[in-house]
């Protein structure tokens, strides 16, 4: 988190709309995509990594 001196000068920036701290998709913190609403290409690409890297679970 910055602090508030970098907060201004992101705020008196002219590209207001992209600041680092708001984005979250990146964050190593936030809750995994459950696997449910996975696309059928992603659940294909998890399972090829699976196979690939000999991994022998149920997730």
């Amino acid at each position: 988190m910055p602090d508030g001196a970098e907060q201004a000068a992101w705020l008196t920036a002219p590209e207001q709309k992209k600041r680092p701290w708001f984005n979250h998709g990146h964050d190593p913190l936030r809750q995994p995509t459950p696997t449910h609403s996975l696309t059928r290409r992603q659940r294909e690409d998890r399972e090829r990594l699976k196979a690939y890297f000999h991994i022998n679970d149920d997730l």
